[in-house]
């Protein structure tokens, strides 16, 4: 066969060649379902905070109850530190880091928000709102981290790089402490201040639905999740 013919024969194929190599061989499967429901938690129990050191003490801190107030004396939800995920048994979610850094504060000698859930891979900012130092550091499997001692109006970014639960603390004032919760899902959300909770936009599939409280023994469900068929749940962290 003449050269220049057999290289007509061969062109032909290679756009097809392209094309299989470019392909994604299996998609993501098509979000279509949500989970709902209500959370049951026990009272909360009053706790009043106090400062080390009576330097800090005569620093304009006021004393609140940190279970049920934030540092302005806020009624603070009951529900605010209970984290829901989903996570899939059926296929790999992709996880994509948040693009903006949430914040998690250091003010009147508490973190706030008490607990916060992230995306693997994503950054925090601490921020010191307060007028005196204050530190962030970790000892969890997870993530061990000392970012050291910081001056007012100061923040510093945290990497977390693998999932789990991420208890943070400040070396200055011990009653300080806060929870990072990294997932391996970007499917997961917070309740309302009614304990009302909902998931959206979940691909048809087995998952394992994990609830967390920092204060209560976490709880999980197996479900399956079908296109137009809301599953609804209660969750008692009361027993």
């Amino acid at each position: 066969m003449p050269r220049r013919s057999r290289r007509a024969m061969l062109w032909p194929s290679l756009p097809l060649l392209l094309l299989m190599c470019v392909a994604d061989p299996s998609p993501d499967p098509v979000a279509a379902g949500q989970i709902a429901g209500a959370i049951d938690l026990p009272a909360p129990r009053p706790s009043r905070r106090s400062l080390r050191g009576a330097a800090y003490r005569s620093r304009n801190t006021t004393r609140v109850d940190s279970t049920t107030a934030d540092s302005t004396g806020k009624k603070r939800s009951r529900f605010g530190d209970v984290v829901i995920s989903a996570h899939p048994l059926s296929f790999v979610p992709s996880v994509s880091p948040l693009s903006k850094p949430p914040r998690m504060e250091q003010q009147d000698a508490q973190f706030q928000p008490r607990v916060l859930p992230i995306p693997v891979g994503s950054r925090v900012l601490f921020v010191n709102q307060d007028p005196f130092y204050h530190n962030v550091f970790s000892l969890s499997p997870a993530q061990k981290f000392d970012v050291g001692r910081r001056p007012a109006g100061e923040e510093v970014g945290q990497l977390f790089p693998e999932p789990g639960r991420v208890s943070v603390f400040c070396d200055i004032h011990p009653q300080m402490n806060a929870t990072v919760l990294v997932l391996d899902t970007p499917y997961y959300t917070q309740p309302d201040s009614t304990g009302y909770f909902l998931l959206q936009d979940l691909p048809t599939g087995d998952y394992v639905l994990r609830f967390f409280h920092p204060r209560h023994e976490a709880a999980e469900r197996q479900i399956r999740v079908e296109d137009g068929t809301p599953v609804v749940l209660q969750i008692d962290f009361t027993r």
